[in-house]
C-alpha cells in the first residue's frame, strides 16, 4: 500500500516564504494550492514593475501565517 503524503493546509492568499531556489528568502502570496505544489506571486516587483509568479513544491516554502 502506498504511503500517503501529508499535505499542508494552505489556501489562496496565504503568505509564504520561499526556502529554496532562485527566490530563496523572498516572501510571496499563494495564488492556488495543488496536490504536490502551490503557485505563488512574489511580493517584490521586477525592474519592469511586474510581480514574478512561479510554482513551488511543498518542501520549498514555509507558511508564515494563515489569512482569515
Amino acid at each position: 500500500m502506498a504511503e500517503e503524503q501529508e499535505q499542508p493546509l494552505i489556501a489562496s492568499g496565504d503568505p509564504v516564504i520561499v526556502l529554496e531556489g532562485e527566490y530563496k528568502g523572498k516572501t510571496a502570496t499563494v495564488i492556488a494550492p495543488y496536490t504536490n505544489s502551490i503557485s505563488i506571486e512574489l511580493d517584490d516587483r521586477d525592474e519592469d514593475g511586474t510581480k514574478p509568479r512561479t510554482v513551488l513544491r511543498h518542501s520549498e516554502y514555509e507558511l508564515l501565517e494563515k489569512s482569515e
